[in-house]
C-alpha cells in the first residue's frame, strides 16, 4: 500500500516539472565538501536546528512541506534526498523500521558506515520514488536506492535522479551528472568557490517560478552550512553548525535570512495565495478550536499494518495541538501536518502538492469519546482505519513545521551577511581608499 504524506513538494502549476536535483562530494586532505542543488516548485523552504539530547545527536535540518530534504548532524555525517523512477522493494525477514529512516540515522549516527550497517539489518520494502545520499567527515559516502547501495570509491562522487545502481558509468546520459563530473575531475584542489560554481552550472530554472529552489554547501571539516536561494550564487548565508546548535531549537524560513529577491517573492506570494483560497474553500470556519483537544492522542493502524511509502514507513501516528492550530505527526521523527476543519469531526490537510491532501475523520464511540479515526487520501485510493490507544500524543512535531504555513512559528535568525565575495572585495577597497585619505588629511 502507498502512502501518500510524504510526496516530494511541488505546486499544482508545476507538479508535471522534472525534479532535477544534484548532489556531489569532494574529497581532498582535509577538505571535505559536499553541494546539493534542490530543485521542484514549492518556494516555502524550512529551516531546524535542534539540538543534541535524549541521545540523539545535535542536527541542521532543511526541506519543505511534508518532507525534511536534507541534513547536516554534529559528527559530519550529511543527508540528501533525490528523485528516482519508481523502484519496487519486497519485504523480508530483516525488521522495518517504522518512522522516516534517513532522520532517524542522522539523529542517531555519525559516518555513512554506520548508515550501511543500520540499512542491511532492516527491511525498506514499498515504493521508492526517491533515494537517499549519505556522507560523512571521513569522506565516506554512498547512495540508498530500493535494496541497492551504490558507495564512494574515487575521490569524488555525484549523484543526480538516475538509478546509479542499474546505469553502467559509460552509458550516463545526465547533463547535470556529466558537467559535475568533469568540472570535479578538472581540478586537483576542491573549494567552495569551485563547489558554488557546480552548483550555478547545474541549476534549473522552470517557466512559472519553479527550479532549483535553494542549494547548500556542506563544509565537513568546519561543520558549516553556506546556503543560496533561489539559484541566486551571489548572496550566500553561512551557519557554523556548532554556534547554531548552542542557541538552542530553532525553526525560521529560510527566506528570512535573506535580502528581498522580487522574482522569488512575486512566485512565492502566489503559491501562497493559491493555497489559501483552497483551503478557505473547504474549511468549515464555524468550528471552534477548542474542541480540538478532544482528538489529541495517539492512534494505531488497526490491525498493525503500516503505511508505505520509503523513505517512510507508519504504523501509527499522533494529534497534537499546537496553539490553536491542529497537528497531525506522523513519526518520531516530527514531520506533522496542520489539519483543517471541514465539519463535525472531519479535518483535511493541504499543501502545494495537491495530490499530497488528505482527511481525516474522527470517530466518537456512544458516550461521545473519541475512539479511532479514519485516514483518507482519494488521490492515492487510500482508506486506513487507526484505533486510537492514548489521550497523549507519542510523536511531537519539529518546532515551526506543519504544512502549509510553519513560517507562522518561526523563530526569526539574528542578522547575518547577505552578500558575495565580491561585494567584500569591494568593501575592503573602499576602507583602504578611506584610510589612506585620512593618513593623507593627517599629514603635516
Amino acid at each position: 500500500m502507498g502512502f501518500v504524506l510524504c510526496v516530494a513538494a511541488s505546486s499544482p502549476a508545476s507538479s508535471s516539472l522534472p525534479l532535477d536535483c544534484t548532489v556531489f562530494v569532494g574529497t581532498g586532505g582535509d577538505t571535505i565538501l559536499v553541494g546539493s542543488n534542490e530543485d521542484y516548485g514549492n518556494p516555502v523552504i524550512n529551516v531546524w536546528f535542534i539540538p543534541a539530547a535524549d541521545e540523539r545527536y545535535g542536527r541542521f535540518l532543511i526541506g519543505a512541506e511534508g518532507i525534511v530534504q536534507g541534513g547536516l548532524n554534529e559528527h559530519g555525517l550529511v543527508y540528501d534526498s533525490l528523485t528516482i523512477p519508481s523502484v519496487e522493494v519486497a519485504g523480508d525477514e530483516r525488521p522495518l523500521y517504522t518512522g522516516m529512516w534517513p532522520l532517524h540515522v542522522l539523529e542517531t549516527c555519525a559516518t555513512v558506515e554506520e548508515v550501511v550497517s543500520f540499512f542491511e539489518a532492516h527491511s525498506f520494502p514499498g515504493t521508492w520514488d526517491n533515494k537517499a545520499f549519505f556522507a560523512d567527515a571521513k569522506g565516506d559516502a554512498a547512495v540508498f536506492e530500493g535494496s541497492a547501495v551504490v558507495r564512494k570509491s574515487e575521490r569524488f562522487f555525484v549523484s543526480t535522479n538516475f538509478l546509479q545502481s542499474e546505469v553502467e558509468p559509460a552509458e550516463i546520459t545526465c547533463d547535470r551528472f556529466l558537467a559535475a563530473t568533469s568540472m570535479l575531475q578538472g581540478t586537483e584542489q576542491y573549494s567552495a568557490e569551485l563547489f558554488r560554481d557546480i552548483l550555478d552550472a547545474v541549476h534549473a530554472e522552470y517557466r512559472g517560478g519553479a527550479g532549483t529552489i535553494y542549494s547548500t554547501l556542506y563544509d565537513l571539516s568546519a561543520l558549516t552550512i553556506t546556503c543560496y536561494l533561489y539559484h541566486d550564487y551571489e548572496h550566500l548565508v553561512v551557519f557554523d553548525l556548532r554556534e547554531r546548535l548552542a542557541l538552542g531549537e530553532q525553526a525560521f524560513e529560510l527566506r528570512s535570512a535573506f535580502p528581498s529577491n522580487a522574482a522569488y517573492e512575486s512566485w512565492r506570494t502566489g503559491e501562497i495565495e493559491t493555497l489559501a483560497k483552497q483551503i478557505a474553500s473547504f474549511r468549515d470556519e464555524g468550528t471552534d478550536p477548542a474542541s480540538f483537544p478532544d482528538v489529541v492522542g495517539h492512534y494505531v493502524v488497526s490491525g498493525g499494518e503500516p503505511f508505505l511509502h520509503p523513505p517512510l514507513a507508519i504504523d501509527s501516528f499522533s494529534v497534537e495541538c499546537v496553539g490553536d492550530r491542529l497537528s497531525l505527526v506522523v513519526c518520531p521523527e516530527g514531520l506533522s501536518f496542520e489539519l483543517f476543519p471541514r465539519g463535525s469531526d472531519r479535518f483535511r490537510s493541504a499543501g502545494m502538492n495537491q495530490a499530497a491532501d488528505f482527511d481525516v475523520a474522527f470517530d466518537r464511540d456512544a458516550s461521545g469519546a473519541v475512539v479511532g479515526a479514519t485516514f483518507l487520501a482519494s488521490a492515492a485510493s487510500v482508506e486506513v482505519a487507526l484505533e486510537k490507544v492514548s489521550d497523549v500524543p507519542a510523536f511531537h512535531p519539529l518546532p515551526g513545521f506543519m504544512v502549509p504555513f510553519p513560517e507562522h512559528e518561526a523563530i526569526v535568525p539574528e542578522p547575518v551577511s547577505h552578500a558575495s565575495p565580491v561585494f567584500w572585495l569591494g568593501v575592503g577597497l573602499a576602507a583602504l581608499g578611506l584610510l589612506g585619505l585620512a593618513i593623507a588629511l593627517l599629514s603635516p
